[in-house]
């Protein structure tokens, strides 16, 4: 269902969880690459952030 989120490439605010730590990161999408299920973000600053989808909690 999230996927659908992400494929949009608009802003999107992301729940990630780090070693038991749940963490809030802001950015557009810059790229989602399925087969090795990881998804980029890029925030206003212009720095790049990967995340494992399994690690995503919730997309809004």
């Amino acid at each position: 269902m999230f996927l659908k989120k992400l494929a949009e490439r608009k802003v999107v605010t992301i729940d990630y969880d780090t070693n038991g730590t749940l963490q809030t990161f802001k950015g557009r999408v810059h790229n989602l690459n399925l087969r090795e299920q990881i998804l980029s973000l890029i925030d206003d600053k212009q720095k790049t952030y990967s995340f494992r989808l399994s690690g995503i909690r919730k997309v809004y």
